[in-house]
């Protein structure tokens, strides 16, 4: 996504108002904000909904456990990380290098990324566009271009091999353009003449949770503050018209293991299908993500302009043996254009945290990831990464919707900086071999 610059005041409504607690637990270091664009559609001014409930110490007012305590769970009390591999495609490279050996990793060959840019005759992203790649007969690719216009192809992944000639159509409506590449080429650049470059006027989201028995303290808490996400939302986009579903998953044997509850923009319906959900069952460590992801391929996404994406809560991975069906839902969801948002509780493993950025990077979506700092479930994984900012997880989701509406990064600000992984300065830090790595 490209960085334009709108003055964050027009988002604020995104992140709430920060209280004295969340300024003291500031980080000096914060990267700029740089949002918007100028084809207009910057939400409008509203309430952000519920505040940080910590106490400047990095937990929370209610306990560890949950809703088991009989406190109501008030929305702001969850914390997270977050991490995009795609900013940091060389570490993540490296990264994926280093645990290709796990059991069950997803084997996806992605070091020939061939990013595609479609732009109107202003040079703005044209969202929605519908990306054909073709390897001669083969057809590589197929899929619409985000709300930036990008889309990233992988050529090995179709098992064309570097060098082979590529053709490539963009077109939106009757406009077409085309071009031509390489396998291995890193950029190609299309102009739509003609076409007129929008921000999305809707917004799919689709909550894809895992409902086993571990999952318990997450689940509690997450009533709370997507019922918060979903009404910001809407106050700071009026106009836009946004659906959310549900794809609940626990394993075989199971009460369930798949339960889908359609796209609905009935506010009621959602919280409804959220109220519904509890953590039970399970057993054993793996669960049944493959499945999830392969009905959440199938729900009815809407095509065209639209912002598309799936926050995946779990603790676990899929069993060792269906990576292959992980895979192919991956490829799926790119080809509906829909964008992969995990977000790792407590108790993820190696194989989860891999799994998990595996689709978001291949999906151009980024890797959340729940931290100790709220005091609620158990300890978290220290994800595979040298630095990031620790926010309230809702302020994390809000800013991953905004960069879907916009097109543009959404940086937090100073103020909603809890804690620092690492140590960042201006958004980046620097490993010890002199790499270079951007938070945001």
């Amino acid at each position: 996504m490209r960085a334009v610059a709108v003055s964050f005041a027009t988002l604020a409504f995104l992140v709430g108002c920060s209280s004295a607690n969340d300024q003291q637990a500031t980080s000096s270091e914060t990267p700029k904000t740089s949002i918007g664009d100028e084809r207009g559609g910057a939400p409008s001014t509203g309430s952000g909904g519920g505040e940080y409930a910590g106490d400047g110490s990095g937990t929370s007012g209610p306990t560890a456990g949950g809703g088991g305590t009989g406190t109501t769970p008030t929305p702001g009390t969850l914390t997270a990380g977050a991490w995009d591999d795609n900013l940091n495609f060389d570490f993540y490279l490296s990264y994926v290098d280093k645990n290709a050996s796990l059991a069950g990793a997803p084997k996806i060959p992605r070091a020939d990324r061939l990013r595609i840019d479609v732009a109107d005759g202003a040079g703005l992203g044209v969202g929605g566009a519908t990306v054909v790649v073709r390897a001669g007969a083969l057809k590589v690719f197929e899929g619409p271009t985000g709300s930036d216009g990008h889309v990233d192809v992988y050529p090995a992944w179709a098992t064309v091999a570097a060098g082979t000639s590529l053709s490539i159509e963009a077109s939106l409506g009757t406009i077409k353009a085309t071009a031509t590449a390489l396998a291995g080429d890193k950029t190609v650049k299309l102009g739509l003449a003609g076409a007129s470059a929008t921000l999305p006027p809707a917004v799919d989201v689709a909550l894809m949770i895992d409902t086993t028995g571990s999952m318990g303290d997450e689940i509690v808490y997450l009533r709370t503050e997507i019922a918060s996400i979903a009404k910001a939302v809407s106050a700071g986009w009026p106009t836009v018209s946004q659906r959310w579903a549900t794809v609940a998953y626990k394993d075989d044997g199971d009460e369930y293991v798949v339960k889908t509850s359609p796209f609905t923009g009935d506010p009621a319906a959602i919280q409804a299908q959220i109220a519904a959900l509890s953590a039970d069952g399970g057993g054993d460590y793996p669960e049944a993500p493959d499945q999830a992801l392969n009905a959440t391929s199938k729900l009815e996404w809407r095509a065209g302009n639209v912002a598309r994406l799936v926050f995946w809560i779990a603790d676990a991975p899929h069993h060792v043996g269906k990576e292959a069906s992980v895979v192919q839902s991956i490829q799926a969801l790119r080809a509906k254009g829909v964008h992969v948002y995990p977000i790792a509780a407590s108790g993820t493993d190696d194989l989860t945290e891999l799994t998990m950025r595996s689709a978001a990077q291949l999906t151009a979506g980024r890797y959340l990831f729940l931290t100790d700092h709220s005091g609620v479930g158990g300890t978290h994984k220290e994800p595979s990464i040298p630095c990031y900012f620790v926010t309230r997880l809702d302020n994390a989701m809000k800013r991953m919707i905004a960069a879907e509406l916009t097109g543009a990064y959404v940086a937090p600000t100073a103020a909603e900086i809890l804690r620092t992984g690492g140590d960042p300065k201006d958004g980046r830090c620097t490993l010890t071999d002199g790499q270079q790595v951007v938070i945001y």
